[in-house]
């Protein structure tokens, strides 16, 4: 009560161990993402927004094919099971719609 009357902050255990554990949870998350090549962050940022191979293929002009390549050693490398795994962790490393840019129009 001290510290809340003299103007500090107060955060109970629980919830400083929470924090803590996020902080650390996006750290492990930004090394995992380190170890991509520049295309391969490319195309795990247009799978963290929700794009697909077609959309993804379009914007970064590569074939479709390339793009379902790219995305099959992107699990394998991120230790996913599925897109939707790596999806959610592109947005945890800060990769997702706001991060994917040069839409031209709507390729869907």
């Amino acid at each position: 009560m001290r510290a809340a009357a003299g103007g500090g902050t107060v955060l109970s255990p629980v919830a400083a161990q929470r924090l803590l554990g996020a902080a650390g949870d996006r750290r492990r998350v930004r090394e995992r993402l380190s170890r991509l090549s520049e295309r391969e962050t490319e195309v795990l940022a247009g799978l963290g927004a929700g794009d697909s191979n077609l959309r993804i293929a379009r914007r970064l002009r590569l074939s479709e094919a390339t793009v379902k390549g790219y995305v099959s050693r992107l699990l394998v490398k991120l230790d996913c099971d599925n897109r939707t795994q790596a999806g959610l962790l592109a947005q945890q490393g800060g990769l997702g719609p706001e991060s994917v840019s040069g839409s031209g129009g709507d390729q869907r």
